[in-house]
């Protein structure tokens, strides 16, 4: 059953902008059901943009979307760039794609703006997945 099947209009959009699709970051139950234990409200999920990077090894979450989650860093990763290797804080976060939660126990936070995102998927998240990227189409499909 799919979870997502994106199509890109025209065909050639998948290859000049990529598959991006609606996604919901939020913080991962294990957070919420801790600062509910204490009392602590919990702020609402961000919704926007989601790019699919197989080339990320792991996901990243723009961080002004991480502020607004009031999630703080639990550690730090050297990150290789193209650009060089950078030091970049770990965050908890949960992806909400239709029919699918995500619990990450550590995505990148990283300024997202300039591309109009709120979040890379990379392959910690779609290793849990089958993802058919059919180009002459312009369409993915991801199958969990």
């Amino acid at each position: 059953m799919p979870i997502y099947d994106v199509q890109v209009s025209p065909p050639t959009g998948l290859r000049l902008r990529g598959a991006l699709f609606p996604v919901e970051i939020s913080m991962p139950q294990v957070l919420i059901d801790h600062l509910t234990n204490q009392g602590v409200s919990i702020p609402q999920p961000v919704s926007g943009l989601t790019l699919i990077d197989t080339g990320a090894s792991v996901s990243v979450v723009d961080l002004s979307v991480l502020r607004n989650l009031n999630i703080s860093p639990i550690g730090v990763a050297s990150v290789s760039t193209t650009a060089g290797t950078a030091q970049q804080n770990l965050y908890p976060a949960r992806f909400r794609l239709p029919r699918a939660v995500i619990d990450i126990s550590a995505v990148l936070g990283a300024d997202l703006s300039a591309h109009q995102i709120i979040a890379l998927i990379g392959r910690d998240i779609l290793s849990g997945f089958l993802m058919i990227y059919h180009g002459p189409a312009g369409r993915i499909t991801l199958v969990h």
